[in-house]
């Protein structure tokens, strides 16, 4: 679970600081920032390593959370964690969250919210009730932002036969072949799931307690199943006893509030293939071997060779051919080859004083050079010899370890870039079948872009809206229309309230990156907990963005790069049906447009009268038509009126002279400001209060 903590928070730039009794068994991928640090024994150690690494949140398991079962040693979880309260309540900023466990609900029927009462019937229960207390405590008494996240039964991808989850003692219960067992009743929760309902409450999390909990409930018999099969083990008879104190309990709140949903089922896992089970090697217990010093032995094995090659130069020096053999020169080769400077320079002073023990000589008889210059000589070959020997082989060795070093770096690396390659082809794999195969694959995605091929950009913008709502599964989603240059948009329409941004118009300079985003034609991604919309997507035709979709809030399901390669796709086809669409008005504007003005002729202004009213009946959009009383020329008094509609209105007429202005997204009551507007410009406009019939 640490590990899994610290490489989920290290991908988004965060240093994780790790306080265990031991280190991770598993060496970081470089893809994570995180530091581990021994438990300290004593509250001023403590506080002074807390005070050092000055955290944004603590975040507490005890070294027993993920036993499965009650221990006494468990007990000093509780001590451990009145040792960390008291150092964080000197840190007020400091947001703890406390790791516990539903098993506090005990025995309840249906299953536990987060208000039902605590009463648990189990050691383990208990000892998480007593954790919640004292944190609370602490809470009312010190005002510290604390939470207490209850989870159900966790369990990894690796299990021991050693292990105290509750997953390794089923498999080891299938091994062993255990005859009686409680059908206890789970709600497996990976730990990954747990690490992302971790993350979304130490960033969101405004209520003291949440539950999280797996969605699939799975009994002890289906598990002890799987694992047989699994290990290619024969199913015994087993009498599967009433379930123990084992709690189901609801995490509706974290799933409403902080849009958390957990993504891994325990079952399909295990029929995968994707749980694995180590079993502990059977190792009979080994005598402590007493082992020698390196440079003692070293030192006694240049003596045992010097005493056999001291012996063959006694013996062969009477020989006529073994004579000619140097062999303490060999003596001094070999030990310089085999061990280090030190050992060569130890082996050159015992050869001298061979040579000088052979030719009968002490080191105080030599007075002169010149006398004696064949002993001196003797004794420079085996010094500089046995030194050049030995600092070559040296130098071999340590650039021999530093290849080995680099090789292993390489492997290292290797094996790092081969997992990411891995997990890359995962990826283009399962988005692959998603794109062809699944519900909101291309099959889906052409039947629903096939609704947008028309040639009226209205249309294309109301179906949209439909579109993405059935890929992405949300009705937050409203579509505006702007100007080049402006950072006003204007809503054209929305499928409910709660969609839009600032009512009916919505100011881009008040977020300058959605707008840096929206003038480049990119997709942009809101951050959570800002204020901004999920997404924000632009249509650019032309260099000049046509519309922007606004998706406000996204299931968590669908915050996923499918679903942001699947939007960007759709982006794509929006624009071409867009540009197609304006290049058919363009092409067919005689044919649509009254001569020389903008406005629409009879029988195009009915359609767009006949889409205002559809959208109306979906609730998307309101509408308000209104009829134009001027004087003069009808070119005239369209040129004055055009300048003072926003960009999602349009003009028409009945063919008979007469002009009507249609607003969209515009109710009746809205209407006064336009009269006013309109009056002081010499045209009256007068509501048509029976829609296209008046029309």
């Amino acid at each position: 679970m640490a590990e899994t903590l610290a490489e989920r928070m290290g991908q988004e730039g965060n240093d994780v600081y790790i306080l265990a009794d031991k280190a991770l068994p598993r060496k970081s991928k470089g893809i994570s920032l995180h530091r581990f640090y021994r438990s300290p024994r004593k509250g001023e150690s403590f506080e002074k390593l807390l005070r050092s690494l000055s955290p944004n949140c603590v975040i507490f398991a005890g070294n027993h959370y993920m036993s499965g079962a009650h221990e006494e040693e468990s007990d000093k979880d509780v001590t451990l964690l009145a040792q960390s309260l008291r150092t964080a309540v000197a840190f007020p900023q400091v947001k703890f969250i406390l790791l516990s466990s539903t098993e506090v609900y005990g025995n309840t029927g249906g299953k536990a919210a987060e208000t039902a009462e605590c009463a648990a019937v189990s050691e383990r229960g208990v000892r998480f009730i007593r954790e919640e207390q004292l944190l609370d405590i602490y809470r009312k008494q010190h005002g510290m932002d604390a939470v207490v996240l209850r989870a159900s039964q966790l369990y990894a991808d690796r299990l021991r036969e050693d292990g105290d989850d509750f997953l390794s003692r089923i498999f080891s219960a299938a091994i062993r072949a255990e005859s009686r067992m409680p059908n206890d009743v789970f709600q497996p929760l990976h730990v990954s799931d747990l690490v992302d309902a971790v993350k979304r409450v130490m960033e969101d999390g405004k209520e003291h307690v949440y539950n999280v909990c797996g969605s699939a409930e799975v009994f002890s018999k289906r598990l002890y199943q799987l694992a047989c099969m699994q290990e290619n083990l024969p199913e015994q008879a087993v009498r599967w006893e009433d379930p123990g104190c084992v709690t189901l309990a609801d995490s509706g709140r974290i799933r409403q509030e902080l849009g958390w949903g957990n993504f891994r089922n325990l079952e399909e896992q295990m029929q995968r293939g994707q749980i694995t089970y180590e079993r502990v090697p059977a190792k009979g217990r080994k005598k402590k071997k007493w082992t020698i010093p390196s440079d003692v032995r070293q030192m006694a094995e240049n003596l045992l060779l010097f005493e056999v090659f001291f012996v063959l130069n006694s013996l062969c020096g009477s020989h006529d051919l073994f004579s000619q053999i140097d062999w303490l020169m060999i003596y001094v080769i070999l030990i310089s080859i085999s061990y280090n400077i030190y050992q060569s320079a130890l082996a050159a002073v015992l050869a001298s004083g061979a040579y000088l023990y052979g030719q009968n000589l002490s080191i105080l008889e030599m007075t002169t050079f010149y006398s004696y210059a064949d002993t001196v000589q003797a004794f420079m070959q085996y010094v500089s010899l046995g030194l050049l020997v030995s600092y070559t082989v040296s130098t071999l060795k340590q650039d021999a370890w530093s290849v080995r070093l680099d090789l292993d770096m390489l492997k290292e690396e290797y094996e790092d870039l081969k997992a990411i390659n891995e997990e890359n082809v995962l990826i283009k794999n399962e988005y692959e079948e998603r794109l062809l195969t699944s519900k909101t694959g291309f099959p889906k995605l052409y039947d629903l872009i096939s609704r947008l091929m028309v040639q009226e950009p209205d249309r294309i913008l109301m179906e949209t809206m439909q579109v993405i709502s059935e890929l992405v599964r949300t009705d937050t989603v409203a579509v505006y229309q702007g100007q080049a240059g402006s950072p006003w948009l204007r809503l054209v329409g929305a499928l409910g309230d709660s969609s839009v941004m600032d009512g009916k118009s919505w100011n881009l300079s008040n977020f300058p990156r959605i707008y840096d985003a929206v003038v480049r034609g990119e997709l942009y991604q809101g951050e959570l907990g800002s204020g901004e919309p999920a997404v924000v997507l632009p249509i650019v035709c032309r260099e000049v963005p046509e519309a922007v979709i606004l998706i406000k809030t996204l299931p968590y399901e669908c915050e996923t790069l499918y679903h942001v390669n699947i939007l960007k796709t759709m982006s794509l086809l929006l624009r071409d049906s867009m540009e197609k669409a304006l290049q058919y008005e363009e092409l067919s504007r005689e044919t649509h447009y009254v001569k020389d003005t903008d406005v629409l002729k009879a029988e195009a202004f009915r359609k767009r009268v006949l889409l205002a009213e559809e959208k109306a009946e979906k609730s998307m959009a309101e509408y308000c038509l209104v009829e134009l009383v001027y004087s003069g020329s009808l070119a005239a008094a369209a040129a004055v009126v055009s300048h003072r509609l926003r960009v999602a209105d349009c003009l028409g007429t009945d063919g008979e002279g007469k002009l009507f202005a249609l607003l969209n997204n515009t109710g009746s009551e809205n209407l006064e400001h336009l009269q006013k507007r309109l009056s002081a410009c010499g045209v009256n406009a007068r509501l048509v209060s029976d829609g296209l019939a008046g029309a």
